[in-house]
């Protein structure tokens, strides 16, 4: 591994500091020839991690966020084998805690991120915020769980209890999708976005312009970008949406498309 190589190639600072602070961890895990992990990425650290491991050349990792389908997950690096089931092998690293208020007012997950921020828990260290319509879960590192269920009393002004999420309960954990077959004129971005979210393609690109679309989490301003089979559209504000499949060409030159949704 070239180490100073694929930094060279970062142009972004914090970019780069991230991807030296992961090669660290790789080179640690075959030095003591034992797993290591990172703390969690967000999508767009994650696409940037995974493109300067690929340059590398290395192949013994795997993204996990606790359970299957997180979007904030941590690398793993895995020296001496790669495991299967990445649900059983590493969820030792991860609590997933419910977190119940005892009022019946809505918090976001704005309001359950804050409130654990406030505790001097650095964002990195939570995965996902899943709220549910009176608990959230929340997805944390092993390492700060039991300083969250001791000291975390109070999200906004309501006091909460705080469990360990159950077996039967982690199913729940699963993301919703909807499967969206449609038509479009091309695959431009604008195109593709319309299709999956449903808004007219004027309306997509006045959010495109307005720098409030994102592909493979990296934002976007061009309306012609052309997508690809498992690119990510996403919009802030909105969610996001994958092209799961590009179909045939239908005889009035439009492509058939399948796009997953989630909701």
């Amino acid at each position: 591994m070239n180490k100073e190589a694929v930094l060279k190639g970062i142009q972004k600072l914090e970019d780069k500091l991230l991807v030296a602070k992961i090669l660290d961890k790789y080179t640690l895990s075959r030095k003591i020839m034992s797993d290591t992990h990172s703390d969690f990425l967000d999508p767009y650290q994650q696409n940037i991690v995974r493109k300067c491991l690929e340059m590398s050349g290395i192949r013994d990792y795997i993204f996990f966020g606790g359970f299957g389908g997180a979007e904030r997950t941590v690398v793993v690096f895995c020296p001496y084998y790669m495991p299967e089931n990445a649900d059983s092998e590493f969820s030792e690293l991860f609590e997933i805690l419910k977190i119940k208020p005892n009022t019946r007012e809505n918090f976001s997950h704005r309001d359950y991120l804050g409130s654990l921020m406030g505790l001097g828990i650095k964002r990195e260290k939570i995965g996902d915020i899943l709220v549910r319509e009176d608990f959230a879960f929340v997805v944390v590192l092993k390492d700060i769980a039991d300083y969250i269920k001791i000291n975390l009393t109070k999200v906004g002004n309501a006091r909460v209890e705080i469990d360990i999420a159950n077996n039967d309960e982690l199913e729940m954990l699963e993301p919703k999708v909807k499967e969206i077959s449609s038509t479009v004129a091309s695959l431009r971005l604008d195109s593709v976005a319309s299709a999956g979210f449903g808004i007219s393609r004027s309306k997509i690109a006045d959010l495109i312009r307005a720098e409030r679309v994102s592909v493979n989490w990296e934002t976007t301003s061009s309306l012609t970008k052309l997508i690809n089979e498992g690119d990510t559209i996403s919009i802030r504000g909105k969610g996001r949406v994958v092209l799961e499949k590009i179909g045939n060409t239908t005889k009035k030159d439009r492509i058939h498309v399948l796009l997953k949704k989630f909701i």
